[in-house]
């Protein structure tokens, strides 16, 4: 069954009503936006029965919202395979629906039946109880039309879903469910009649939707105490159990859900903190039963029932992989297996944290839309996925979330004044992710779409700056090893750097768009940032932060990377500069890092760009702490959220996407592949061949086509395959080693000389 697309449903005329029930039950919380109780509260259960009368039906569609999240259906068939929907927005300002071609489902007598959940739509969070909104639209094989929209006729209840939030879990008792509620002739008597209520705008829901992606076998299960099963996924990842069973009525099973262990085999909830993660099934009894949450979700490896009747076997549970099911576009494979084991902790980080917006983690009490995380792995999820509709959304919700004064919040959206103002690290993300999305998709649109905006958001930054440097951080260089706050990064230096990162992606959007006048304001503005920065920031001995504060202690690797990034430094200090990074790196650190996310993103292009791609290398391919290697040696089979191996309580997360930003640097560097114009209208294949790489493999399928690329190094010989779409101009580089080459193109041998560029041979 098809989704209507945006092209066929962009003029929907609304006759239909919000909805919901008198008088709902009180929400337990304690008014604190993270609420200790979390949400305990039903689900509300709507229907509406209609009429086809001697008529052909030519075609129907419905559209749909429910907040929270809803799941509807027809006749008491599913409408859609969509879960957790609607994307979740700001919705005292907009709410997404759907639309779906019912046609199929349409009879004589019909019913619609449409169970709403929570969601993050709660009193404590500023909104109200579950609503929904519906609207059929039917056409006839006669010309005629027909609306049947929700308003005060429709009904509604409670039923078996008795609790749900996305934090809480789910309490489902099917001792008392509704048999055919969503069915024509289901007696509905004792449900109450809605009320119509107000509502958010209702914008077309255009972004891929969250599914079940993907079912994964439990791999061992063990027992750690009497009656206490629990189960191992073998990989950590967003979604649900399914739970097969059979018992007596009434038996109350309890499936809990973690990502580690204690040394005892019980479950560790230490990493999930205030969150209950806990889904409860209460039998009906008689026969097999089949049970699956709706309204929630849980990041875990491990799940552990309680109260099952008798002993449980593997073909007992299920693990329910869930996320929002965006395209992968990209592939990357090579020779060193500690590399790709890197790469594919960094996709199931990534994918468990897209759920309709970019989430720092899904595991604890809070699922936030931080826009720190998201920027900084911006870069890699496009490489990997096709992100343009993802961004779109959320770059709306971040536009809505822009205060009057151009302030922006580090989460969008956002539900609380705390977050507000943005770290300046964290605020890029409305300025950075609009650029990728016109660097990488050649979406000049999206960046007039928030031109304005940005120009706002730019003008506040300015308006909370002193002399060129920002005022405006508070988390800088977040988690180095060892810590939460950065060490020897100054914040107002990481917050400096991104004012002038925003600032000259301004300039560029502003020559993209032909607004010369802002090019060249914000192009002298950048300079200016720059300068400033370089007076506070430059020393004899690079960019040395000793003396900076008591806790900005010691010479920092993140305090030369960014500047280097932008070459923001003088000429004549960039040698010394780029030395004073390495010995930090080499002589300091043996190897390692000492950054947080921040330094981090950008260390690896740094070096490579200005010659130490095999530094690079070797900080990448490293087993020991700090590094992506010690957490695949621990274990990890996603990204964590610190260097360290934490397991108590605090901050430390083990799925978390912020250090995933290396990912983007295996396609750039160790495959080559970059665009020289947007949209990669033309590109580059640079490959660096460094340390004992033997092999890499790679491909991107972009907006014009499938580019692939392979190279191997053999022990006489220099091999690289090209794909390029016909739409593409490749600049293509190949490195010195033997000095003789042999270049085909479609299947002909010809010989090229090309031109020498250092150690490389540059074929346009």
């Amino acid at each position: 069954m098809a989704v209507i697309s945006k092209s066929e449903d962009e003029n929907v005329k609304w006759n239909a009503r919000w909805i919901t029930k008198k008088d709902p039950k009180t929400f337990e919380s304690n008014g604190d936006w993270m609420v200790k109780k979390f949400v305990q509260s039903y689900a509300l259960y709507f229907r509406k029965t209609f009429i086809i009368k001697n008529k052909e039906i030519s075609n129907a569609k419905i559209h749909i919202s429910g907040i929270g999240y809803y799941e509807l259906t027809i006749n008491g068939k599913r409408v859609g395979d969509k879960v957790l929907d609607p994307a979740q927005t700001d919705y005292s300002k907009i709410a997404l629906y759907s639309t779906y071609d019912v046609t199929d489902f349409l009879q004589t007598q019909n019913a619609i039946g449409v169970v709403v959940g929570n969601g993050r739509h709660i009193k404590a969070y500023g909104y109200d109880f579950p609503k929904m909104i519906a609207q059929i639209e039917i056409e006839y094989k006669d010309g005629k039309k027909e609306v049947l929209a929700s308003d005060g006729t429709w009904k509604v209840s409670h039923g078996p879903l008795t609790e749900n939030g996305i934090y809480f879990g789910e309490r489902y008792d099917a001792r008392i469910e509704m048999e055919k509620w969503d069915r024509f002739d289901f007696d509905d008597s004792n449900w109450e009649e809605v009320i119509e209520t107000k509502g958010p705008a209702l914008s077309p829901e255009i972004m891929p939707p969250i599914r079940v992606v993907d079912t994964l076998k439990p791999i061992k299960m063990h027992s750690p105490k009497d009656g206490v099963y629990v189960y191992d996924f073998g990989q950590n990842f967003t979604g649900w159990v399914k739970l097969h069973v059979e018992g007596p009525r009434g038996t109350e099973i309890k499936l809990r859900y973690a990502e580690v262990l204690n040394p005892n085999g019980t479950l560790n909830f230490s990493t999930i903190r205030n969150a209950e993660a806990t889904d409860t099934y209460i039998l009906k009894g008689g026969e097999a039963e089949v049970y699956e949450p709706k309204f929630t979700y849980h990041g875990f490896r491990y799940a552990q029932i309680e109260g099952f009747p008798g002993v449980p076997t593997l073909k007992h549970l299920e693990g329910r992989v869930v996320h929002t099911d965006v395209e992968k576009v990209g592939d990357f494979y090579c020779s060193n297996e500690l590399i790709n084991n890197i790469h594919r902790n960094t996709l199931w980080a990534q994918l468990s944290n897209l759920m309709s917006i970019p989430t720092d983690c899904p595991q604890r009490d809070e699922r936030l839309g931080w826009m720190g995380d998201a920027q900084l792995s911006a870069e890699e999820a496009i490489y990997n996925f096709d992100m343009l509709e993802f961004y779109k959304k959320w770059l709306k919700d971040i536009q809505l979330s822009q205060r009057e004064d151009g302030a922006l919040p580090d989460v969008a959206p956002t539900y609380n004044a705390k977050f507000y103002p943005a770290d300046p690290a964290w605020g890029t993300a409305y300025i950075t992710i609009a650029w990728y999305l016109y660097w990488y998709y050649g979406e000049a649109e999206i960046l007039k779409a928030h031109y304005e905006s940005m120009k706002k958001y730019v003008d506040f930054l300015k308006n909370n700056s002193e002399n060129g440097i920002s005022k405006l951080g508070k988390y800088g260089d977040w988690c180095p090893p060892g810590s939460v706050f950065p060490k020897r990064t100054p914040v107002e230096l990481t917050s400096t750097f991104y004012y002038y990162n925003d600032v000259l992606l301004l300039s560029k959007m502003a020559d993209v768009l032909k607004e010369e006048d802002d090019k060249s304001y914000y192009s002298k503005l950048a300079e200016e940032i720059k300068e400033a920065f370089n007076k506070r920031f430059l020393t004899p001995n690079g960019y040395d932060v000793i003396k900076m504060s008591p806790i900005d202690q010691g010479t920092g690797q993140t305090s030369n990377i960014l500047p280097l990034f932008y070459d923001m430094v003088p000429q004549e200090s960039k040698k010394e500069t780029i030395q004073k990074l390495v010995n930090l790196i080499t002589n300091d650190q043996d190897y390692h890092l000492d950054t947080g996310i921040v330094g981090t993103k950008y260390v690896f292009d740094v070096l490579t760009e200005n010659g130490y791609a095999d530094i690079a290398y070797k900080i990448v391919t490293q087993e020991s702490y700090p590094s992506f290697g010690y957490m695949i040696k621990e274990g990890a089979t996603t990204l964590w959220e610190r260097w360290e191996k934490l397991m108590g309580g605090g901050m430390n997360s083990h799925n978390h996407v912020m250090f995933g930003s290396v990912d983007a640097w295996f396609y750039k560097y160790l495959a080559g592949l970059s665009p020289i114009n947007a949209g990669w209208k033309k590109f580059k294949v640079k490959p660096y061949i460094v340390g004992d790489l033997n092999h890499v493999s790679s491909s991107i399928t972009t907006v014009r086509g499938k580019i692939s690329v392979s190279w191997e190094k053999a022990s006489n010989a220099f091999k690289l395959n090209l794909s390029v779409p016909n739409e593409c101009k490749a600049e293509v580089y190949l490195p010195i080693l033997w000095g003789k080459y042999l270049v085909s193109k479609n299947g002909e041998e010809i010989f090229k000389d090309g031109k020498q560029e250092a150690d490389r041979l540059v074929f346009d």
